[in-house]
This record gives C-alpha cells, structure tokens and sequence, in this order.
C-alpha cells in the first residue's frame, strides 16, 4: 500500500483551510495553550485552535472548529470535561497521511508547528511492543517527509503501563518497541510524557507537536538523563529530555516526578513524592533560564495515580504556584511506584 498522502507541505491543496476570526496580526505569535470546559462555547473572536486535547467526554461538536481533535481515555479529577486547547498562530490546514502498513496520522498545522496524533489498537498488532515499534516507524517515516521535522513535545497513553514483572512489564515493552521503530534517529530528543489509563481501551495513543525549527532539549541537574539510565529500569533506556526550550522560547517540561538521580524516592508517601516533584520542577525552570513565578499563561496537567489524593495536592500546589491553570487526571506513572507526575508547558 502506498502512503495516501505526502506529508504536511504549507501549499498542500487537499488539506482542509480553517481561517480564524481575527486578522492574522492579532493572532499569537508564540505557543499557547489553555485549559477549557468542554460545555464552554468558545467565544468567536478566539483564535483558531490548531488542536484540542479533550479529557473525561468524547466531543465533536464543542470545538468543532479546532483542527484536530483528540479524545483521550484519561479522566478529569476536578472539575468538568476539560480540553487542552493548543492555540494556532495563523490559518490552518488538515490532512491525514497512511504508511505502507496502513497506520494512519491524522494533523493539522499553521505555518510555524504541526500537531498530529496515531492511534494503534494493539489487538490488530501483538501487543504494546510490537504495536509500540509499528507506531514509531510510522512517526518516523512521516516526520522525515514533513516540512515540521523537529519533534518538540509527544504524549504516549496506553493501558496498564505498570502491568507484568520485571522486563515483561508493559512500560519496558513500550520503550522497546519505540527504539526498534524509532531506528538510529540523529535527532535530538523531545520533551514527553508516557502514563497508564484507569480504564482501559486497547489504545496505544500517541501526539505529538513539531515545528520547523529545533528546540533546545533540557536535562535536570538533580537527575540522570532518561536515555542513560542504567539497566536496572529495563532493557532499553526511555528516550525523551527532560525538558525542551522551543524555538519561541516556550519551555515545555517532560512528565516530571519523584525522581533523584535514576532513583525513585519517597516510596508510598505521596505528599513527599509531591514536594520532590516540584523540586524538579524548580531544577528544570531555572536550568530552562526561567527567571520569573508562573503565571497565569502557564498551564500544568497533574497525572495523579490515587484520585483520593487530589484535593491536597491541588491545595499544595496552588499555593506554590498561584497564577498558574491546573488539569488534574487519573492516571498511572510509569514506574508502579510513583504515584503523581506534572508536566507543563510555561509561556515567555
């Protein structure tokens, strides 16, 4: 079977136009993203959504104007039906492209980033390993044709991420079967995120944001680098940085948690495991050359593995950072011992 379409190219016209309300002068002019309740009409002077990340309801009618519109199996802990919109900088355009084996990437793109998601039900592939290196080849052969080259940030959601022992556990599969897909790549590594859903659905979904123009990866001083971890997390090493500085000086911040060194710290103490989550946090910030508190263009999605914890750390945390927008979802970290994680993305 040959591939359906030929990539993301900004003068592609079989890719669908969404304009936006506004003049292109008024638009951003950098990343943004806010947080919204799926039941909120979006106001029409708003700028286009380039994607819409949509937690606890499945929508296509709410953002129906968003470009691309993906619906996770991960549940809003406080709060109603939110999505994470990802806001355009200018006219949009949508396409789809297929490999040779069939996998589908759905995306969208103005003319500075291009958002796009796989969905692989592991059933039809063999499993999260398999179904995992089938879905990197796939990113793989479409980034290499794409005018947006440079990954910037990915998302991986799965089920039971923590299930099996030792080298069988389904998070070691995934990594395995990414590296096989992903090849000798000589790119830089993005920033990312890989949780585990409560509810499962087969799904192996990824998403992810690149651009035209590299970003600057980030590691964390407190930590070793996920892709020079030792043997004892599995036989191959994650493969992100812990952070990435984009190219308009947007800092996006991998899933961040409770981690020294390679070491997972604070066992069954969630609280503590909070307060070294945001210690790594504060690392990565002034690492990044953040000099100022977030703000309240800064948006942080809170993967929490026991929902009855949530209200105290949502007190912690907006007392640390009270300007900042909070998503707080049921998920499960990659390692079983872990039981909360924060990403962010935080403007200029």
């Amino acid at each position: 079977m040959q591939a359906k379409h030929q990539g993301p190219q900004p003068s592609d016209t079989a890719m669908r136009s969404i304009s936006g309300e506004q003049p292109a002068a008024s638009l951003p002019d950098t990343l943004r993203v806010a947080y919204q309740a799926l039941a909120q009409p979006r106001a029409a002077a708003n700028a286009p959504v380039l994607a819409a990340v949509c937690f606890g309801g499945k929508t296509t009618s709410t953002f129906g104007d968003a470009a691309l519109i993906i619906d996770v199996g991960l549940e809003p802990l406080q709060g109603p039906p939110t999505a994470e919109l990802w806001f355009a900088s200018g006219p949009v355009r949508t396409g789809q492209w297929s490999d040779a084996h069939g996998v589908r990437i759905r995306y969208a793109h103005d003319e500075q980033h291009l958002f796009a998601v796989l969905e692989l039900d592991e059933r039809e592939h063999g499993g999260i390993l398999l179904t995992a290196e089938r879905a990197y080849a796939a990113i793989q052969a479409f980034q290499a044709q794409s005018a947006f080259r440079h990954l910037l940030r990915m998302w991986n959601y799965m089920d039971a991420i923590n299930a099996g022992v030792g080298d069988t556990e389904r998070y070691r599969q995934f990594c395995v079967g990414r590296s096989r897909g992903l090849g000798a790549t000589t790119q830089g590594y993005p920033s990312a995120s890989a949780l585990g859903r409560h509810v499962p659905d087969h799904l192996l979904q990824v998403f992810w944001l690149a651009g035209k123009v590299p970003g600057k990866a980030i590691e964390n001083p407190r930590q070793v680098s996920a892709y020079h971890y030792p043997r004892v997390h599995g036989p191959v090493s994650p493969t992100f940085a812990r952070a990435l500085v984009a190219p308009d000086e947007t800092i996006l911040i991998s899933g961040t948690a409770s981690i020294v060194g390679h070491v997972s710290q604070h066992h069954d103490d969630t609280m503590e495991q909070l307060e070294e989550t945001v210690r790594n946090l504060a690392a990565l910030m002034s690492h990044a050359g953040r000099s100022h508190s977030p703000s309240s263009q800064d948006v942080f999605k809170i993967y929490v593995r026991d929902p009855a914890w949530t209200p105290k750390i949502a007190e912690r945390l907006r007392q640390l950072y009270p300007a900042g927008d909070f998503l707080f979802v049921a998920a499960d970290v990659c390692r079983s011992e872990l039981l909360v994680e924060i990403e962010a993305v935080l403007a200029t």
